[in-house]
């Protein structure tokens, strides 16, 4: 499949590109770079006119700091999650990602990665300026994400990126959650947040689970039968990469249905319970990705 967004570079600004990406081993990234950029900037934007977008809330003025920067952060990944849906679906039909589950290249799978890295480029950025709240472990999170996104511009493993990239199923409804436990109340109905909230442990399941390990499993299976093309070290990072983030996500799930059973315990108990994740836990919550 084409990529609608390619550009001719000059040729000395392609060759100098080329000899760039090629010595850090990413070749691929050479013809990508504009749109890692392009997605970069897109989302700081979204992020500056955070403020903006505030405005038309009643309530973001009397939020903290911490609150209104998460108001920011959780407009942006809204914006990011549907928009990397959009783009990863025509890929599950790429012919040219078909042919090799390994080490198929594809215009337009490219462009897909080039905005996943572009956001997690932009995601580590904002990680680390703001570490005091959010600590080390989501710079962390960042950083790893960003590192295993770019190692598909060797090429490797470009087949699968839209298969974990869906994992942002879950992102909308995620963010639709923490949106409904800070604007004012009212904002959201009750039976809107339960049926928001019933999407988002079954997108959840379904998606980053049961998909999860399921994919995980295909993809030991395929670098397995091609192991002896590549140095060891690069299914490690990756394969381990993803069992972990998979392992991270039946914690993340098992800590959603106990919250669950509060809310049902407290509705019987009369009282109530405040939010479906406590703060600690929903405090940039676009991070369950």
């Amino acid at each position: 499949m084409i990529d609608p967004l390619a550009v001719e570079y000059p040729e000395g600004v392609a060759a100098t590109l080329d000899r760039i990406f090629g010595y850090i081993r990413l070749p691929m990234l050479s013809k990508h770079i504009h749109e890692v950029v392009l997605a970069f900037t897109l989302y700081q934007c979204l992020f500056l006119l955070g403020p903006f977008f505030g405005s038309f809330v009643s309530s973001y003025k009397t939020l903290n700091e911490r609150n209104r920067l998460n108001f920011d952060i959780h407009v942006v990944s809204q914006v990011q999650c549907l928009l990397i849906l959009a783009l990863a679906f025509p890929a599950f039909f790429d012919p040219d990602l078909q042919d090799d589950h390994v080490f198929a290249y594809s215009p337009y799978g490219g462009l897909v990665y080039a905005f996943a890295v572009g956001y997690f480029a932009w995601d580590s950025y904002i990680s680390i300026r703001y570490i005091k709240w959010f600590g080390t472990g989501f710079a962390v999170h960042g950083v790893a994400s960003l590192s295993v996104f770019l190692l598909s511009f060797r090429p490797f493993l470009m087949y699968y990126g839209p298969i974990f990239l869906y994992f942002e199923l879950s992102t909308p409804f995620l963010n639709v959650h923490w949106f409904a436990g800070h604007l004012p109340a009212g904002t959201f109905s009750e039976t809107a947040q339960l049926a928001n909230g019933i999407l988002l442990l079954t997108t959840f399941f379904s998606a980053r689970i049961v998909c999860g390990f399921y994919s995980v499993g295909r993809l030991t299976l395929d670098v397995w039968a091609a192991l002896d093309k590549m140095p060891l070290w690069l299914p490690s990072i990756v394969l381990t990469s993803n069992f972990s983030l998979n392992c991270l996500n039946v914690y993340w799930f098992s800590k959603m249905i106990k919250a669950v059973q509060r809310r049902l315990n407290s509705a019987k108990a009369g009282t109530k319970e405040p939010d479906l994740l406590t703060e600690e836990e929903d405090v940039k919550g676009h991070k369950m990705e």
